[in-house]
């Protein structure tokens, strides 16, 4: 492999290294009192993997940091001091949210790890 090479294949891993930071946190909307829609966002704990949303009564929804080991009803429920609600759990940054978002907007981690080895492949083929 040439020179030339060498200072290609040392941007994508350098590409991949950025897009691949590790201890990520997660960021969630999160909003203190219950309210319909929030656009606080805030950077979790490390002991928080999971954004969620409940849905309790009209006008009471709750965005928060949190364990999505305990994204069950019945935890949720006595957490919160509510009996009749919905909720959803996530992992991903700011994903507690209403608003419709396109997955195959973001270019996940995964995705770079597997794109990496190929395209350093290809190019060296084609030296």
């Amino acid at each position: 492999m040439g020179s030339k090479g060498r200072f290609v294949l040392l941007g994508l891993l350098l590409i991949l290294a950025v897009l691949c930071r590790s201890g990520h946190s997660l960021e969630c909307y999160s909003c203190i009192n219950p309210v319909i829609s929030c656009d606080i966002n805030m950077t979790c704990s490390y002991n928080f993997d999971a954004c969620i949303l409940v849905k309790a009564e009209v006008g009471r929804h709750y965005y928060q940091c949190w364990r999505m080991e305990d994204c069950e009803w019945d935890y949720i429920s006595s957490a919160l001091g509510e009996t009749k609600l919905t909720y959803e759990c996530c992992q991903k940054d700011l994903c507690n949210t209403e608003k419709e978002e396109s997955d195959t907007s973001h270019l996940s981690g995964r995705t770079t790890l597997l794109a990496t080895p190929l395209l350093a492949a290809a190019w060296s083929l084609c030296l």
